[in-house]
């Protein structure tokens, strides 16, 4: 009888540890999404436009992403793709990082015009990086898109008569080899771009060894290539953009790239660093036109020309410097220290900027400040909303762990009062 009570004894402390440990929940696997390519036709003639799209999903928010696009540049030719996708010459770099917001989905618009006869892939190359708002990385997956690049066809020859044939002059080829615009990923390339300037300086930082570079050729016919531009050594690289018109006829737009040292990177950095600390705020009147010099100069514009202001802002003016200059204040708050001016960049886009008072400084609107000072009772409402949506979903989590420590509280109750009883029963028998 008492081996008869110890086995009931074991069986319940084994039934116990089988509930343990399937109670325990499986690690959570990392988050995932997919990059899928799509486009409105697989099969596009020789020198036609065409438009691939890629879009970035999942199933949980994510913040930024960044992956290398690899397409085959003899088949197609890369065009244009917006301000988060750079590159050329069978490689586009998409960043898309330094956002405020997740989301689920991203998608970009990639343009292509038909360059060789065949069949190009474009896919993602090596890793691509999407991580969430803190920094976890998702699981990526993606598609390989082909591309079937062929000549138009000519017409059969149909009725054919003894009348003599119509001679058909021949189509005038564009001599037209000019590029709309060309911008390249180093910090700094001199002069300015003009379609009739050929010779450019360039300086990157030590670290980059490739000079992505993107353009437009005024017309769309015309060929562009890109040499020089990769495994750049430090000191003076040629770096040669080639653009040959429909007729044939060849332009070379030369660029002198200077890759850094790592010492001359970090002398650099340094001395930047330095001379934002010195840098001075001063207001300027030159005719009617008032200009804001800081580290750049911009042109203050008239806010009459603003096509929506900000909701929570109101048109007022302020002095700067003994100048007046229009802006916009909070409707809730005048005296706050941030104010909205509507100024011409040194870029020459006009836009909003964000001014600080106090510290006298511009930045780009981002319209964050409105939601934070203006709602500020609705953004304390969202915020709670968020952080009890979080909460709720790592409550599951919580309960789970405490089921777990209780059960293992009781199964050392159990197997101290067993051996407590096996001793007594011992003694009780001697």
């Amino acid at each position: 009888m008492h081996q008869a009570y110890l086995r009931g004894r074991l069986i319940l402390v084994t039934f116990v540890l089988l509930l343990a440990v399937f109670a325990v929940p499986a690690r959570c696997e990392a988050s995932s999404c997919v990059i899928q390519f799509s486009t409105a036709s697989a099969q596009v003639k020789r020198g036609e436009l065409f438009t691939i799209v890629c879009q970035v999903t999942s199933g949980d928010p994510f913040l930024d992403v960044s992956f290398t696009i690899d397409y085959d540049d003899n088949i197609m030719q890369f065009v244009k793709g917006g301000k988060k996708v750079s590159g050329g010459y069978g490689e586009l770099l998409v960043d898309s990082s330094g956002n405020s917001d997740e989301t689920y989905k991203k998608t970009f618009s990639l343009q292509f015009m038909g360059k060789g006869n065949g069949s190009g892939l474009i896919s993602v190359k090596d890793a691509a990086q999407v991580t969430d708002a803190e920094g976890n990385a998702f699981s990526v997956s993606s598609n390989r898109l082909s591309i079937q690049v062929s000549q138009k066809a000519k017409k059969a020859v149909e009725n054919v008569s003894s009348t003599p044939p119509v001679v058909t002059p021949s189509p005038v080829l564009s001599k037209n080899n000019r590029l709309k615009s060309l911008k390249t990923t180093a910090y700094t390339m001199t002069p300015g771009f003009s379609g009739d300037v050929m010779e450019y300086n360039a300086s990157v930082d030590s670290s980059a060894e490739t000079l992505y570079v993107s353009f437009v050729p005024e017309d769309e016919k015309a060929r562009v290539r890109v040499y020089g531009n990769e495994n750049l050594k430090p000191g003076n690289n040629q770096v040669t953009v080639q653009v040959t018109s429909e007729s044939g006829k060849v332009r070379k737009y030369r660029i002198t790239v200077y890759r850094e040292t790592k010492e001359e990177t970090k002398e650099r950095t340094e001395t930047k660093e330095e001379k934002k600390k010195d840098v001075s705020f001063s207001v300027l009147q030159r005719a009617d036109t008032v200009f804001i010099q800081n580290s750049y100069e911009f042109e203050v514009l008239d806010a009459d020309g603003l096509k929506e202001v900000p909701e929570g802002y109101i048109q007022s003016k302020i002095v700067l410097d003994g100048v007046s200059v229009p802006a916009f204040t909070m409707e809730e708050e005048l005296d706050s220290n941030y104010l909205l001016l509507y100024l011409k960049g040194p870029s020459g886009e006009r836009g909003l900027y964000q001014y600080d008072r106090e510290e006298k400084t511009l930045q780009r609107y981002t319209g964050n400040m409105v939601e934070r000072i203006n709602r500020g009772s609705a953004s304390s409402e969202g915020d709670s909303l968020i952080s009890g949506h979080l909460f709720s979903g790592r409550t599951s989590e919580y309960v789970m762990l405490a089921v777990i420590v209780v059960l293992v509280i009781l199964i050392l109750c159990l197997l101290i009062a067993m051996l407590k009883m096996a001793i007594r029963r011992k003694e009780e028998m001697q």
